[in-house]
């Protein structure tokens, strides 16, 4: 009976860890790119309508990465559940800090005192802490993932769907890291943390066995983030460097 009861969960966290994550990244294009579409109008106070949406929208991704963890069986340890909690943590106050100075900045002359504070605030300090915590919370998932979940192996079009999902997720993350100016993290970080989570899939000797255990939830931030890592580069040699999408 508790055989049977463990294989059904592995197989809900496998096949149903993919519907999951296809949710998130639905969640997180929505988080990313809505606030780029939103009107100015009404205005919130003095707040254009699109950044008063943009605060709330955050809560939207913390909730879905809580609801990713569990699919994954991250928070088994009282460790991982801190540094969980500090990863959303961050990632909301780095995502206030940005929200605030752009506020500020827009109410502001350019050539104002503060000016150089503000930008500080924006795109250094708000956008590293913000993108920190992506890694971090990678990283989480990477080494934290249940493997049972891979017990059952995914079907062909479950595979190329997980893979096109990391695909649309780490370019995401890329534009968000050329447009906040943390290419200098991002860059390294996601190298280091996709050859970390995708190991068994580089190793140069047969690793089958290390294959078919490997969580669908390391494989899709390991493969993210490897997606992050060539969009850059490629966007980066384009361009002959990392010019913002703005122009800012």
């Amino acid at each position: 009976m508790i055989g049977d009861r463990r294989k059904a969960l592995d197989v809900t966290a496998g096949r149903g860890g993919v519907r999951g994550i296809a949710t998130f990244v639905l969640g997180y294009a929505l988080v990313d790119l809505l606030p780029i579409v939103l009107p100015e109008q009404p205005r919130v106070v003095d707040l254009p309508f699109r950044d008063a949406a943009d605060a709330a929208l955050i809560f939207l991704l913390v909730f879905l990465y809580v609801e990713l963890a569990a699919h994954a069986r991250l928070l088994h340890k009282r460790w991982a559940r801190a540094v969980f909690a500090l990863a959303l943590l961050l990632m909301v106050q780095g995502h206030a800090i940005h929200l605030a100075a752009n506020a500020i900045a827009a109410a502001s002359d350019a050539g104002s005192r503060g000016w150089s504070l503000i930008y500080f605030l924006d795109e250094h300090w708000g956008h590293t802490e913000l993108h920190f915590a992506f890694l971090l919370l990678a990283a989480l998932f990477i080494g934290r993932s249940d493997p049972a979940g891979a017990s059952e192996p995914l079907s062909r079009t479950e595979n190329f769907g997980l893979w096109v999902l990391s695909a649309a997720y780490g370019v995401l993350l890329a534009g968000g890291a050329i447009e906040g100016q943390t290419v200098p993290l991002m860059l390294p970080g996601a190298v280091l943390l996709s050859v970390w989570g995708l190991w068994p899939f580089l190793a140069w000797r047969d690793n089958r066995t290390g294959r078919d255990t490997l969580a669908a939830h390391r494989r899709f931030f390991a493969a993210s983030l490897a997606s992050t890592a060539i969009a850059v580069t490629v966007y980066g040699l384009v361009m002959h460097g990392f010019p913002q999408f703005s122009g800012g």
